[in-house]
């Protein structure tokens, strides 16, 4: 090489290498820029994932919540509510069976046989529930229709359940399961406008609903 054409290429050298190492910084800005892009799209695809999932948790935690609803009617030990149409309805056929003298219309209040075979801890439940259940109320029933003037005549008003509602503690000889129990409940009724009460001793629940354990 001449040094003619030596002295005209050595003068642009670092005007070549500017240019590559310009070229080269343009590429990795390109390589970054798109590193960053995918970064956020990625990102962004994932929180709409999350929300997806998230939304699809809300509907499953409704699901739940109704299907427990649904399900507390087959809950043996599930709290009845304070108070409803239902149990009203029945305190009315309490209240029937005593001006008639006749226990059999209120079959649907006394604590349930099947109920007490399976919550009751005795060796034999179902002659307890037969004489200490059946047979009580009828007695109780019969009690109240005598001592009651005007029975025939009585006049359902309204029933209040008892203030102080608590879980029994399963023990030997007594209810195994945790089933709720209330005393003191107040059906009051009239005869020839005149108010009377009737004091239920105790009432124990059974899948959601309040049944008469003990009358008087």
């Amino acid at each position: 090489m001449s040094i003619s054409l030596r002295s005209q290429i050595l003068p642009d050298m670092p005007k070549v290498i500017l240019q590559i190492v310009a070229l080269v910084a343009l590429v990795g800005c390109i390589s970054a820029c798109n590193d960053k892009t995918g970064a956020r799209n990625a990102d962004a695809d994932a929180n709409a994932q999350d929300a997806a999932n998230l939304a699809d948790a809300s509907v499953d935690g409704d699901a739940s919540v109704q299907t427990a609803l649904v399900d507390a009617g087959t809950d043996d030990t599930a709290m009845p509510s304070i108070s409803n149409e239902e149990l009203s309805l029945r305190m009315r056929h309490l209240l029937e069976a005593i001006a008639q003298n006749n226990a059999d219309l209120a079959n649907d209040v006394l604590f349930p046989r099947d109920a007490y075979l399976t919550a009751k801890d005795s060796t034999d439940p179902s002659k307890a529930w037969d004489k200490r259940v059946a047979g009580a109320f009828r007695t109780a029933i019969e009690r109240t229709h005598a001592h009651t003037k005007g029975a025939p005549m009585a006049k359902f008003v309204s029933f209040e359940l008892g203030k102080t509602i608590t879980q029994i503690r399963p023990k030997k000889k007594d209810f195994k399961l945790p089933l709720w129990r209330v005393k003191h409940s107040n059906l009051t009724f009239t005869i020839d406008g005149k108010t009377h009460h009737l004091h239920i001793a105790e009432m124990v629940s059974w899948r959601g609903n309040w049944y008469v354990l003990r009358l008087r």
